[in-house]
């Protein structure tokens, strides 16, 4: 895939006497990575990708080449947005670059040749909902009546109480705990960062009460920040965009980073709870 790119060197008064010089398109497509191309960054300094991302942009790498940064950025929603690159010096001194703006759109509407012209009527076939209804009638009358016989019953024939329902807390608690056994992290690092998500996500809608699973990541970090609060919300946006890169654009995360974002995910957890919490399973 070619990644947009149209070079246009920004003059900006703020930055008149800067040695920046910023190439990037002027537009970009949601979903679809997009380079900014940075020159004049301190020299050996590093590109802080991590603390550049936003709720709106996630970084998905930066290379340098040659004294020229390239940044591949992937827009996570439409209309104009701003960027602004981070870079640190090895003593830890963090230096910006010039803001870039460009306008995201969304995906293009098919062309009229694509569409697929209007063919005539069909014979209508005989009517066979009937039989599969009273087909699913049948089958789900039998499958109460297995329930039923296979019910635990006392020695005396008396039924035996089904266990009692955890709290989202506790679930989520043991599936992290499972995780962290399980050794997914040292064998699939994606598949790993997908289970984690996948509990992190059911616990919040089981908390919130929101269809948490279907939403995008960002749209995951606005509910948490209007339930709870704005540094809450930013560790969740963290963790979900970390695992976006990992999961979609197959970075490399480092060896502790898969430990340390499950430990994050019980912290969320505890944050989100309202009542005492035991993490179980949580690592010593």
């Amino acid at each position: 895939m070619t990644l947009p790119l149209i070079y246009l060197f920004l003059a900006l008064p703020a930055f008149a006497q800067s040695p920046w010089q910023v190439a990037s398109s002027s537009v970009a497509v949601v979903a679809a990575e997009s380079v900014v191309v940075y020159g004049g960054a301190p020299a050996m300094s590093k590109a802080d990708t991590v603390g550049s991302n936003t709720s709106d942009i996630v970084v998905v790498n930066a290379v340098e080449t040659d004294g020229l940064w390239s940044w591949t950025l992937l827009p996570l929603s439409t209309g104009t947005l701003s960027f602004v690159a981070r870079f640190q010096s090895s003593d830890g001194k963090v230096t910006t670059a010039p803001p870039v703006s460009f306008v995201v759109t969304g995906t293009g509407v098919p062309d009229e040749s694509d569409i697929s012209d209007i063919k005539g009527p069909f014979k209508a076939r005989p009517a066979l909902w009937p039989w599969f209804l009273a087909l699913a009638v049948a089958a789900a009358a039998y499958y109460a009546y297995r329930r039923y016989k296979a019910r635990p019953v006392a020695p005396d024939g008396t039924p035996i109480p089904d266990a009692p329902v955890l709290p989202p807390e506790e679930v989520a608690a043991l599936a992290i705990a499972e995780l962290r056994a399980s050794g997914l992290w040292e064998q699939d690092q994606a598949a790993y960062y997908l289970a984690l998500t996948d509990i992190l996500r059911a616990y919040l809608e089981a908390r919130y009460r929101e269809s948490v699973t279907a939403m995008t990541s960002v749209e995951v970090a606005r509910l948490v920040r209007k339930r709870s609060d704005l540094q809450l919300s930013g560790s969740v946006r963290d963790l979900l965009a970390r695992a976006d890169l990992v999961k979609f654009a197959k970075a490399k995360p480092g060896p502790d980073e898969g430990p340390r974002d499950a430990d994050l995910a019980l912290a969320v957890i505890k944050a989100t709870t309202p009542v005492d919490y035991d993490a179980k399973g949580k690592a010593a």
